[in-house]
């Protein structure tokens, strides 16, 4: 689930409903953000890589050293 709203504090005040909030988090993920596992990007890196060559019948084979420093460096604001 995915919201920048407490919803357990607005279960226990009542502006949220109890039954749809214990629907929502049946299966709960904790997925840091990319700023705290940097050493997920080469790997993402790649992914979309080759779904964008699939997509787009592209052959690029790679990311040149300043491109990954560059996405190592990125602060990843709001993710």
């Amino acid at each position: 689930m995915a919201t920048n709203k407490n919803l357990e504090e607005m279960v226990s005040e009542g502006s949220f409903r109890k039954d749809l909030y214990y629907r929502l988090t049946v299966v709960s993920i904790h997925l840091p953000p990319l700023k705290q596992r940097r050493e997920d990007i080469p790997v993402l890196l790649d992914h979309y890589m080759h779904e964008l060559n699939r997509r787009f019948r592209r052959a690029v084979k790679g990311f040149s050293k300043d491109t990954l420093e560059f996405f190592h460096a990125y602060d990843w604001p709001g993710n």
